[in-house]
């Protein structure tokens, strides 16, 4: 791992915990074992690190992305691969990291923003292949699907407007993620939904 690559991921581990606006320069030098001369050679201010470090984050979790969908036996199982990095995501960032950029750096935001048609096509051409392997509701219209999927997950962004505390950002995303999977299912992609809920799910909360 380069020194950029290292300062990247401190970066975003540090952010993911506490939020970008709490974390200042001085900390991520010091968590890299860097001087402060160093990271500004190498990122000339805090706007640039941030910008680069939604991008870094953005290029490992595709990584792991395509490392699913090569091991999965068919695109059911790469989605809820998928939904298990996602969900583990959500477990571990603090809700200040999308607010703190969204509110003080405005146009970081934008360009994560700017990823989202690129997501939801993605996610359609998924949902069409799961279709063809018989997994998935002939009636289902892919890209619609996939829209409307990718907008009621925008409630994982505003949690604080959430009207019930009762529920923790990753219950409402456990349920936003398998109610879009069995509504569109087959019998057959049910099977393998309800098989993953039992391995993977109620295993946990028995433990």
């Amino acid at each position: 791992m380069d020194l950029r690559e290292k300062i990247l991921k401190n970066s975003m581990n540090l952010m993911m915990h506490i939020g970008p606006q709490s974390v200042t320069m001085d900390m991520v030098a010091r968590e890299c074992g860097i001087s402060k001369r160093t990271l500004y050679e190498t990122f000339p201010n805090k706007h640039n690190l941030i910008s680069d470090v939604i991008k870094y984050n953005q290029q490992q979790t595709n990584k792991k992305f395509s490392q699913i969908f090569e091991q999965s036996a068919n695109n059911f199982e790469a989605l809820l691969g998928v939904y298990t990095v996602a969900r583990e995501f959500i477990q571990k960032v603090s809700p200040a990291f999308l607010a703190d950029i969204k509110r003080l750096y405005p146009e970081a935001f934008d360009e994560y923003k700017a990823q989202e048609i690129d997501h939801i096509l993605s996610l359609a051409r998924i949902i069409r292949k799961a279709k063809d392997e018989g997994l998935v509701l002939p009636s289902i219209k892919c890209k619609i699907a996939a829209f409307v999927f990718s907008n009621n997950m925008k409630t994982l962004h505003h949690m604080q407007d959430f009207p019930f505390p009762e529920y923790t950002a990753t219950e409402v995303f456990d349920a936003a993620f398998l109610n879009f999977m069995r509504g569109m299912a087959t019998t057959k992609g049910q099977k393998i939904i309800e098989d993953y809920v039992v391995k993977h799910l109620l295993k946990k909360e028995e433990n």
